[in-house]
């Protein structure tokens, strides 16, 4: 009887001290792995970020010129209403 009950008492609590060794690895890993996909996900909205600010400033810049171009057609097209109105008035039409 001795000689079955030792190794099955000596297998059995190696396996229980390996189980418990490996928990606490597996654990760690699994933290491990928490913690890289953190890093990944914050390293990929940074670089949206980052891509979304060159875009916006590249807008607005874009916004910015094309409001000066409005200015200058806008001016251009008063000069233009204001010699047309010259040129009926010359012809003897009224406005």
């Amino acid at each position: 009887m001795e000689q079955f009950l030792y190794p099955t008492f000596t297998a059995f609590f190696a396996a229980l001290l390996t189980w418990f060794f490996s928990k606490r690895k597996s654990l760690a890993e699994d933290r491990a792995a928490e913690l890289d996909n953190a890093v990944n996900a914050v390293r990929y909205y940074r670089e949206l970020l980052d891509d979304i600010t060159i875009r916006l400033t590249a807008a607005t810049e874009t916004i910015k010129n094309m409001e000066i171009q409005h200015r200058e057609l806008m001016l251009i097209n008063q000069q233009l209403v204001d010699e047309l109105q010259k040129f009926k008035q010359l012809n003897g039409k009224q406005i």
